[in-house]
């Protein structure tokens, strides 16, 4: 099982780990069954609560720890699902990626304010 947490890793590692697995990801429907991506806009706090429902529906325990990363795969950051939950206001204010410590789901944001969630399934 991949640990992303794992403190010999660098984030040029986690970058290996992660990047050429991305084609293995099923991305959930979004707003219609055409696109992945749906809103995450935090705006007002009618748009975060949406946001905040969005995200409890993927079903991830709380516990879960996560790795927060942007762009360029140089600045990496723990947090846990329950601290997105939250304020997830915080974490989506910029491109990022966020990914399961066991590598079984991740999160896409856009700066357009755009997210989409997936899990990875094994390629035979």
């Amino acid at each position: 099982m991949v640990n992303l947490l794992n403190q010999a890793l660098r984030s040029r590692d986690v970058r290996k780990i992660v990047k050429p697995h991305m084609h293995e990801v099923v991305w959930d429907h979004g707003v219609d069954k055409t696109s992945e991506w749906v809103m995450a806009s935090s705006e007002d706090g009618t748009h975060i609560q949406k946001l905040a429902s969005w995200l409890n529906s993927k079903k991830v325990a709380e516990s879960a720890d996560v790795i927060l990363t942007d762009t360029s795969w140089s600045e990496l950051q723990q947090t846990t699902w329950q601290a997105l939950l939250k304020k997830p206001e915080d974490y989506f204010n910029q491109k990022h990626m966020l990914v399961a410590v066991d590598r079984s789901w991740v999160i896409e944001y856009a700066p357009q304010q755009i997210i989409r969630f997936g899990r990875w399934v094994k390629v035979t």
